[in-house]
């Protein structure tokens, strides 16, 4: 992720206010990041503890909310204008979903795969296609 961005060792350790050797150190596998550079190297990079750790699924909270905060900060500095165009423009996309009780962030793929075998064996069912966003 440190070299996709474009960052050195150095910039990141300056970022997290740790020495580079440290950074070196995690990303060569010698050491591990304590927790709480585990959040805040997240927290650099815009991704969650479980991206940084591998993880392919990740559990939500009950009573969350999915955010789009890019679509949010777009819209809180628009004009009223430019408001309109671009919820014009994400027309089928919410800038927020709750996140119902039960609810797992998986990789696009993987959902596409479940719910197509999902929606394969209710081809009879007016409903099926409910199941997938954006609708086509």
């Amino acid at each position: 992720m440190r070299a996709r961005r474009g960052f050195t060792q150095d910039h990141v350790a300056k970022r997290l206010g740790c020495h580079e050797s440290a950074v070196s150190r995690w990303e060569s596998g010698s050491r591990f990041p304590t927790g709480e550079d585990l959040v805040a190297l997240a927290d650099l990079f815009e991704v969650s503890t479980d991206d940084l750790l591998g993880r392919m699924r990740q559990y939500a909270a009950s009573g969350s909310a999915l955010v789009d905060m890019r679509l949010l900060e777009r819209l809180a500095a628009a004009t009223t204008e430019e408001f309109d165009q671009l919820i014009q423009a994400a027309e089928e996309q919410a800038v927020w979903l709750p996140v119902p009780e039960g609810a797992v962030l998986i990789p696009v793929g993987e959902a596409m795969r479940w719910t197509r075998k999902v929606a394969d064996k209710h081809k009879g069912s007016a409903f099926a296609d409910r199941l997938f966003r954006p609708r086509t």
